[in-house]
């Protein structure tokens, strides 16, 4: 009777046990789901402007852990749409054109080389800093203005305003750092130029592909997931099923014995199979998260979704047609930012030049900056329905003209006319050439007749 009771408090004992161990699991599943719930995740990882602009600046160089392919491509990119066929100046006025405003400025953009490369270069450290400082200096020698670029990373300033007026930038104070001493630009000898930001924050522009730094970031750790998703299906695992214990520890003991690997044939008393992991819904889950972030990164900075490796997100027709023309809307208002940038720069150098030369003062006023930009999509609207409308005599020369952006339609059209007369004028002189000379035959023939 003792030994009995003794076998059932046992019995008890061992349930409490089990049903202890099964409370522990419980506890250790809640603690473990609850910690995992807790933990924070950010839909924006960047936001410190410095912090952010120097991480752009990393993984344009190529020096960060993630999102180095997407951010390369999409400043290159947008820089490129941005200063389009490069930065021209022209006189306001024909009569202008060899005027020596026209020839500084010619040589001020060969002295600087500011061809189109140099443009592009300039644009991507804006895209990069969301900003542009350039400081000029006179150079006595060859008595020009030169133009250098300062970042706002390798050399931190700050941009100094007039009291209650924030776009009467005053001075720009660069922070003393390394073997730098602290210094002061003056408001004439450096131009400012803000491509993000707010208003009234002008020393911290966030450019657009700073916006969007955590969905590039969550691209290239998707695809390393998807990397390590591979890398399991690419190496399953052998598996062989015994029905017991000792079986599987014998069975064990003999694989070792033979030193198997792949390609070996096994001979067993178990069930054997190879082991993987499904894989079908999380390469799935990785495949729409990847590309749902590319679509939003593309619509953040306008960059197109074919730049970013998803060429297959533009199946669709009027999309695809449209999409230079879309590029080229949303990169507008940088280009009219660096038109007026442009504009102060060769005010200031004019102002520059003009004090340091002690040659005649140049007026900036009688040059104009353009940046030249046509899409295929404009030079194929012109030539499939202007073009044709005009040889069928629908519309005027100066109709045609003015759909090419940027183009002085007056001037073109006196060029014109001034070539049209020319070739009238040496058509009229070579008729009465001919006239001449047949009176001159007839006349001799006559007299050979008379003989």
């Amino acid at each position: 009777m003792f030994n009995k009771k003794k076998q059932q408090i046992q019995a008890l004992e061992g349930e409490l046990s089990g049903i202890r161990q099964v409370a522990a699991l419980q506890a250790l599943a809640i603690d473990t789901f609850s910690t995992a719930q807790s933990k924070r995740y950010a839909g924006n990882e960047y936001r410190d402007y410095k912090t952010t602009i120097a991480e752009i600046a990393k993984k344009y160089d190529g020096s960060a852990e993630w999102g180095v392919l997407q951010t390369g491509n999409i400043i290159d990119v947008r820089a490129a749409f941005i200063i389009g066929q490069g930065v021209a100046a022209i006189p306001l006025e024909k009569k202008d054109v060899e005027s020596n405003e026209v020839n500084f400025t010619r040589d001020f953009f060969a002295f600087n080389k500011l061809s189109r490369n140099m443009a592009l270069e300039m644009a991507k450290e804006a895209e990069i800093e969301g900003c542009f400082l350039g400081q000029l200096n006179y150079a006595p020698k060859e008595k020009q203005v030169s133009l250098r670029f300062k970042s706002r990373i390798e050399t931190p300033y700050t941009i100094k305003t007039a009291a209650g007026d924030y776009l009467d930038y005053t001075s720009a104070e660069f922070d003393a750092s390394g073997s730098a001493s602290a210094s002061t630009l003056a408001a004439e000898v450096f131009i400012y130029a803000r491509f993000g930001g707010r208003l009234s924050k002008l020393n911290e522009p966030m450019p657009k592909v700073g916006k969007c730094l955590t969905q590039i970031e969550a691209i290239d750790k998707a695809l390393r997931d998807l990397r390590e998703i591979n890398h399991l299906f690419a190496a399953p695992i052998p598996t062989i099923e015994c029905a017991t214990a000792e079986d599987a520890e014998k069975m064990a003991g003999e694989a070792a014995k033979i030193n198997w690997a792949l390609r070996k044939l096994i001979a067993i008393s178990g069930r054997f199979v190879f082991a993987a992991p499904n894989l079908q819904y999380g390469s799935e889950s990785l495949d729409k998260e990847i590309t749902t972030n590319a679509k939003m990164i593309s619509g953040t900075t306008g960059t197109p979704p074919h730049f970013l490796g998803f060429p297959e997100l533009l199946s669709n027709r009027s999309t695809a047609d449209n999409l230079m023309e879309s590029v080229a809307a949303s990169t507008s208002k940088e280009r009219g930012t660096w038109l007026d940038a442009y504009e102060e720069i060769l005010r200031k150098a004019f102002a520059i030049y003009n004090e340091n030369s002690g040659l005649t003062p140049l007026d900036p006023k009688k040059i104009k900056i353009v940046i030249p930009f046509v899409t295929a999509e404009a030079w194929k609207r012109i030539s499939d329905i202007y073009l044709p409308l005009f040889l069928a005599d629908g519309l005027s020369l100066s109709t045609l003209l003015s759909q090419i952006p940027e183009l002085d339609v007056d001037r073109e059209i006196e060029a014109i006319d001034a070539k049209n007369n020319e070739a009238l004028d040496r058509f009229s002189k070579g008729g009465l050439d001919r006239d001449k000379k047949d009176v001159q035959d007839k006349a001799v023939n006559n007299s050979e007749e008379g003989e």
